[in-house]
C-alpha cells in the first residue's frame, strides 16, 4: 500500500508520460436547433441565453353619452362630439374653445417640424445646374406653403383664445346672473366731496 503523497507523485509522473491529445472535433457543423440534453447554439452564440417573454396588454374603455362604448372619444359624456359643442353654458363654450385651441397648437407644431424636415431632405437633391444655392432655393420655394399652413394654425390658436375672451367680456353681465360663472364685484367709487 502506498501513501497518499506517493499516489500523487505516481499520478503526476503518469500524466507527464502521456502526450496531450486534443478532443476530436465534430464532423458536422452545429445546428441551430435544440436536441434533448443539448444547447441552442443560436442563443449561446449571440449571448441571448436568457430571454424571458414579457407581454403587456392595455385595455381602455371609454363610456360616452348614454352608455355607448367607443374607442376614441373626444370627451367624456359628449357622445363623440367636440367637447362643449352644445353651447348651453359658459363651461361648454370654454371647453369648445380650449379643445380647438389645443388642436391648433399641436397642428402648428407638427406642421412647423414637418416643414423643417422636408426642407432638409429637399436640400440634399441637387438642382439641374448642380449648384448648392439652387437646391436650397428650390427647397425653400416648396416648403414655403407648409410654413404658411403652420402659421395659419398658429393664428387659429390665437383666434380661439380671443373668442373665449370676447365671449366673457360681452356676456359678463349675463354670466353673473346665471350663477355658474365667477361673480365679480364691481368696484365702488367713493367721491370725497368737500
Amino acid at each position: 500500500m502506498s501513501t497518499p503523497s506517493e499516489q500523487v507523485r505516481n499520478f503526476a509522473q503518469h500524466q507527464a508520460d502521456q502526450p496531450f491529445t486534443a478532443p476530436p472535433r465534430p464532423r458536422r457543423p452545429p445546428t441551430n436547433g435544440t436536441h434533448p440534453g443539448g444547447v441552442d447554439n443560436s442563443k449561446n452564440r449571440t449571448g441571448g441565453g436568457f430571454n424571458p417573454k414579457v407581454g403587456l396588454t392595455l385595455n381602455k374603455t371609454v363610456v360616452q353619452g348614454a352608455g355607448t362604448v367607443g374607442g376614441a372619444g373626444t370627451g367624456a359624456g359628449t357622445g363623440g362630439k367636440v367637447p362643449g359643442s352644445d353651447f348651453m353654458s359658459n363651461e361648454d363654450i370654454r371647453a369648445f374653445c380650449e379643445h380647438h385651441r389645443k388642436e391648433a397648437r399641436n397642428g402648428a407644431t407638427e406642421l412647423a417640424l414637418d416643414s423643417d424636415h422636408m426642407e432638409t431632405v429637399l436640400r440634399a437633391i441637387a438642382d439641374p445646374n448642380g449648384t448648392l444655392g439652387g437646391s436650397r432655393a428650390r427647397a425653400r420655394r416648396v416648403t414655403r406653403w407648409l410654413k404658411k399652413a403652420a402659421a395659419a394654425r398658429k393664428a387659429e390658436q390665437k383666434c380661439f383664445s380671443a373668442l373665449y375672451a370676447t365671449f366673457e367680456r360681452e356676456y359678463d353681465s349675463n354670466l353673473r346672473t346665471v350663477g355658474k360663472a365667477r361673480s365679480q364685484q364691481r368696484p365702488t367709487r367713493n367721491f370725497n366731496w368737500q
